[in-house]
């Protein structure tokens, strides 16, 4: 179950029975999921919050963004009844202490999601969500894991202009590869497999007067591994253009990528104790040239890299940030309004 990969809900456990503190009238919980909502003030709390966020979500939002929020709520309290259960269905006992953790991470993430849905630079943003839930068909008894969780969200922006129909087929078109949409290729899509959680996450990170970026933060559970793992991307869509970023827009010609590689080496060796791995040398030259591992700040270039592809797990995802002023030689004519841009 989720519970016994995530942290974060331990207090749960020492938390004191207490009813009537939820959103909703815990005198009429008829299911054992609502039930387990009220017993415990902190998961109450969560309820609590929860249905704020959803409101607060809610506000402002045309009657088809509306619509689309709403069917993600349906979803989402439909997944987490089942998200935390042995068999992907809605659980009839009473929760133990490992559901009741499992509930408050769900709720967590919940709540986190709904909070994107918000004004960001005068666009209305809101979030795309979709939820499933489904046996592991290889769990036994003993397993730790007996289903697969899958969590996705996106954003939209609620609008007709050119620029919000140009995002939001972008959008639409990259959350097709999870298998939640028409046309896309379930037997390949993470969606598909029920021996794996997934979450991905994919949220606004800045709005400029050029561009607007997107992180997308891509985690997984294999069952039985010994620990999750994850990647961490960027999305940047280009408002005058109406398209996702290419690296000619920022750099000119071909000059850039050579002593871009040898920057962010000597970087990478700087900041990584004992430098990084003598065999991921040659993979920097690919690397660097991918739009999708950058972002920008006012400091420099930041280059993104994934655990394991230059160090060991446990440095995390490694960044480095190269400055402007060693790369504005290379900016082509675009380059330093679609970075600089406020």
């Amino acid at each position: 179950m989720l519970t016994r990969i995530a942290l974060g809900f331990l207090m749960l456990l020492l938390a004191v029975p207490v009813a009537g503190a939820a959103s909703f009238d815990c005198g009429k919980a008829s299911t054992a999921f609502e039930r387990a909502i009220c017993e415990f003030p902190e998961l109450s709390r969560q309820d609590e919050i929860l249905a704020k966020a959803y409101a607060t979500a809610l506000g402002g939002l045309s009657k088809k963004a509306t619509a689309i929020v709403q069917k993600g709520q349906r979803e989402w309290l439909a997944f987490a009844e089942r998200a935390c259960t042995d068999d992907a269905q809605p659980q009839e006992e009473a929760y133990d202490q490992d559901d009741f953790n499992c509930l408050g991470q769900l709720f967590s993430n919940r709540i986190a999601w709904l909070e994107e849905s918000r004004m960001r630079s005068g666009r209305r943003i809101y979030q795309v969500d979709r939820y499933l839930v489904m046996p592991d068909p290889d769990a036994a008894e003993d397993s730790w894991n007996k289903v697969a969780v899958k969590e996705f969200s996106s954003p939209r922006i609620d609008g007709t202009d050119t620029e919000a129909v140009a995002f939001n087929a972008l959008m639409d078109k990259s959350t097709a590869k999870l298998g939640f949409f028409p046309g896309s290729d379930v037997e390949t899509d993470p969606a598909a497999d029920a021996m794996t959680d997934n979450q991905v996450r994919t949220t606004v990170e800045a709005i400029t007067s050029r561009r607007i970026s997107l992180s997308i933060n891509d985690w997984w559970y294999g069952h039985g591994a010994a620990h999750g793992n994850y990647t961490i991307t960027y999305f940047h869509f280009l408002t005058q253009e109406s398209r996702a970023l290419v690296a000619s827009d920022i750099f000119a010609g071909e000059a850039w990528k050579k002593p871009l590689k040898e920057l962010v080496l000597a970087e990478l060796n700087r900041t990584i104790e004992g430098g990084i791995w003598p065999e991921s040398v040659d993979d920097i030259d690919e690397y660097v040239t991918e739009t999708r591992r950058w972002n920008f700040s006012d400091r420099g270039l930041i280059v993104q890299f994934q655990p394991y592809e230059v160090t060991a797990y446990a440095f995390g995802a490694p960044t480095v940030t190269i400055p402007w002023d060693a790369l504005n030689q290379y900016l082509a004519a675009s380059g330093n309004e679609i970075v600089y841009s406020y």
